[in-house]
């Protein structure tokens, strides 16, 4: 999708179940619904800009069952964009599925970043913050250290002004997980991470048991659904196993009207 000087992709990995025991299960149509189990996709999305190409979360990679970066490669070269060419990779936060592609195995070696050009963009914070556990603490060790030792890693402390990229901390899903702003002139496409992360948590009110702080998620949430409907942002959804991008408006008796995108 081409919004202002940008060109905006989704790459999805695919739809899953997934429960409290974390295992993202993936999901073929027709198969019987899983028990206590979420409905998802997992899609991280490649913004080009004039003068940059970056990635906003990077997928399951290999702690996806059975398979490894390679999905999430193929989508990129499916769109004449080859591992080098990707210049910064910004993480909302460390949980192995938005986390899981910033690192690839790399034999006897052990692991390397996936994107050997790309500074990762990480909040401080949420290096030791809450929120981990098992899996994704695992995960969060391992990739700090791999791109740490490669030169790559690169901090942010709080808000953060990155020129096409603004970065505000929200919490709520995690101790310092982060919002993403992609600026495009006067418009903004906003990804929300796990704040935010389907369609239709733009006109729920709850607050989630995998939530660190359920009530800070949904002032999050009522946050960016009054801000996009206001001023037209459009939300990009990591999470969404239908569009994975919406436009929001007022609606009658302050519904919010959802305009699904396809990206």
């Amino acid at each position: 999708m081409t919004y202002g000087d940008l060109e905006i992709d989704a790459l999805p990995e695919g739809r899953f179940t997934v429960g409290l025991d974390k295992r993202f299960v993936p999901y073929a149509e027709g198969d019987p619904p899983r028990p206590g189990t979420l409905f998802v996709s997992v899609t991280p999305f490649l913004v080009r800009a004039p003068d940059e190409t970056l990635l906003v979360d990077t997928g399951l990679g290999s702690w996806a069952e059975g398979r490894g970066t390679e999905v999430l490669l193929d989508s990129l070269v499916r769109r004449g964009v080859a591992p080098e060419d990707v210049d910064r990779v910004v993480l909302s936060h460390l949980h192995f599925d938005h986390t899981g592609g910033a690192v690839t195995r790399a034999g006897a070696e052990g692991w390397r970043p996936t994107f050997p050009a790309a500074d990762y963009v990480v909040q401080h914070a949420e290096a030791t913050a809450e929120g981990y556990a098992g899996e994704s603490a695992r995960a969060r060790d391992l990739v700090l250290d791999t791109l740490d030792r490669a030169g790559q890693l690169v901090y942010v402390e709080g808000d953060a002004d990155l020129g096409r990229v603004g970065i505000e901390v929200t919490g709520g899903h995690t101790g310092a997980h982060q919002l993403v702003r992609l600026h495009a002139g006067d418009m903004q496409a906003v990804f929300g991470g796990d704040v935010l992360g389907t369609p239709g948590q733009v006109g729920r009110r709850f607050q989630a048991k995998y939530d660190v702080d359920g009530a800070a998620s949904q002032a999050w949430r009522d946050r960016l659904a009054a801000e996009a409907a206001e001023a037209g942002h459009l939300l990009l959804f990591y999470h969404s196993p239908e569009a994975p991008a919406a436009f929001v408006s007022d609606g009658p008796k302050g519904q919010r009207v959802v305009e699904p995108v396809d990206l």
